[in-house]
């Protein structure tokens, strides 16, 4: 009998610290109840206007604001700048007078009224001292030998393929039939050189001569081959999204290392690079 009482004893207590831990919980869920609010995806769902988004805040009804005018972007460089333009400031000024140009019929134009409408055109031989001047002649940084490397590599990347590694203008799209580009240089620079088919026209430059003038293309001002690399010429797309400001004017400067090195007196080179050409044959 004795052991009949204890274990009804013992379901009783079972049955009490059972409802106690109900009791438990359920006060537990209460006080965390308040707390599931936080839970709610107002991270995900802001109240900002999405783009395109119509809105009744604005007049003209846009959620997405247009820039103030002269607004740029983070280390944006000014359109003034040559750097980003090759143009001299004077050029570039003129530019905002035919920003709307009038309505004239482009055969009632005169030869000289093209000229004097035309922007950023090589339009004046850079010789002559009465003519103004279209595009800079000096570079916008100083170049250094880091510089000239960086711009090898990007005119080899970009440029070898169709102007040549020498600058000869016969790069292996030309080999495979495509328009033969103009050489920078006035001479042959290369024992496997082929001939072009206007020996006269060899390393003149194309852009030029559309405006009458005979200038070749070591002589033509830095700002041009700027302005042809940016906007592109005749066979040649523009190369402003594949290639940034800064590395065109690095291409500049090695065509020009270029230019000077393919047609060098070799008496005023350095007496180990001397006796290296001397040594080697001009084979290295």
């Amino acid at each position: 009998m004795t052991t009949a009482l204890c274990e009804g004893t013992r379901k009783k207590d079972k049955g009490k610290m059972g409802s106690r831990s109900i009791g438990f919980y359920l006060f537990a869920f209460a006080l965390l109840l308040p707390t599931t609010v936080g839970c709610r995806q107002k991270m995900a769902d802001q109240p900002y206007y999405r783009p395109l988004e119509a809105t009744d805040f604005f007049e003209d009804g846009r959620a997405s604001r247009p820039l103030e005018r002269g607004v740029i972007h983070r280390a944006q460089r000014l359109e003034t700048d040559p750097l980003v333009t090759g143009l001299t400031a004077e050029e570039w000024k003129r530019s905002y007078e035919y920003r709307v140009p009038p309505k004239v019929e482009v055969p009632a134009l005169s030869a000289e009224d093209r000229i004097l409408r035309s922007v950023g055109a090589p339009r004046y031989n850079p010789k002559a001292a009465d003519k103004p001047k279209v595009y800079v002649d000096e570079y916008p940084f100083q170049m250094t030998h880091a510089d000239l490397k960086r711009g090898q590599e990007r005119f080899t990347i970009f440029c070898a393929v169709c102007h040549g590694p020498l600058g000869n203008g016969q790069g292996k799209i030309w080999e495979r039939g495509y328009l033969v580009p103009t050489s920078f240089h006035t001479k042959k620079v290369s024992p496997s050189e082929l001939d072009v088919k206007n020996p006269q026209g060899l390393g003149m430059s194309r852009g030029y001569s559309t405006w009458g003038i005979s200038i070749p293309m070591d002589e033509v001002p830095v700002g041009y081959y700027f302005e042809v690399m940016t906007k592109g010429y005749g066979g040649m797309p523009s190369y402003s999204a594949q290639i940034p400001a800064a590395d065109r004017w690095r291409i500049i400067a090695y065509i020009r290392a270029l230019q000077l090195s393919q047609s060098a007196d070799a008496a005023k080179l350095p007496p180990e690079i001397k006796k290296l050409l001397d040594e080697t044959g001009g084979k290295k």
